[in-house]
């Protein structure tokens, strides 16, 4: 008997690439996989980057509405008064586009330095004020005038023909009836000027320039007797006296 043939087994070739199956469970590799994790990766970096970039957005916003609500803040140690945003003339009157509030050093604000728009705004210049300069009291028309006088002075406002550049806040004038010619006050101190454009109607005619003067009793009198012989829309004269020191 010859004996029986057996055929060898057949064997399949390993398949191997991107098609081949790996079976069930085996890891992804080559490069499909490595770009499947790259992009993982850069996904989950991005979404890290969003939550950032929100929390730093989040932040800034915060930050911009607490500034927006907080009070202004003044320099450390400081006070906060109302200051001239615009050179003001003597005489005129304080409007509020004409001060702000501003915080000073404490120890550059004078005492008597205003720190409320109510305290000003309405209310006459004594002096010429400078943009930027301290609001003070003394340098608003009021009882604060009269700082500085001797005892007993009270602050008179009459109408005068002309007031000259040379007629300021504390100059001293001699002012003399029109119609006589009689001196009506000698040596005062002129407090506050108030110029044709911002002065009312006085003596019952049109607008006159006017000073406020610091007066005595005696020369109030007589002052107050030389306006009485006064037509309407007339004026003290005024003659400016030179600055103490200065020879005549």
């Amino acid at each position: 008997m010859r004996p029986a043939l057996t055929r060898p087994a057949r064997t399949r070739p390993a398949v191997t690439g991107p098609g081949a199956d790996h079976g069930p469970g085996a890891p992804t590799s080559g490069p499909a996989g490595r770009r499947s994790l790259n992009t993982r990766q850069r996904l989950a970096r991005r979404a890290r980057w969003r939550r950032w970039a929100a929390a730093l957005i989040a932040a800034a916003a915060a930050a911009v509405t607490l500034a927006a609500v907080a009070p202004r803040a003044t320099q450390a140690g400081g006070r906060e008064v109302v200051v001239a945003v615009r050179d003001l003339p003597a005489g005129a009157v304080v409007t509020r586009a004409d001060v702000e509030l501003a915080g000073r050093p404490v120890s550059t604000v004078p005492e008597t330095g205003l720190s409320a728009y109510a305290d000003v705004v309405g209310r006459t210049t004594a002096t010429a004020l400078s943009s930027r300069d301290i609001v003070t009291s003394e340098r608003l028309v009021g009882a604060a005038l009269l700082a500085g006088q001797p005892a007993g002075s009270v602050a008179m406002s009459v109408p005068v023909l002309d007031v000259g550049e040379a007629t300021r806040p504390g100059t001293r004038v001699d002012l003399y009836a029109t119609g006589s010619g009689d001196a009506a006050a000698t040596d005062v101190v002129v407090l506050a000027v108030r110029r044709p454009a911002e002065s009312a109607s006085v003596l019952g005619g049109g607008s006159s320039p006017q000073l406020t003067v610091a007066l005595d009793a005696a020369a109030a009198a007589t002052v107050a007797r030389s306006l009485s012989g006064l037509d309407g829309g007339q004026g003290l004269v005024v003659a400016v006296r030179p600055p103490t020191g200065l020879s005549r």
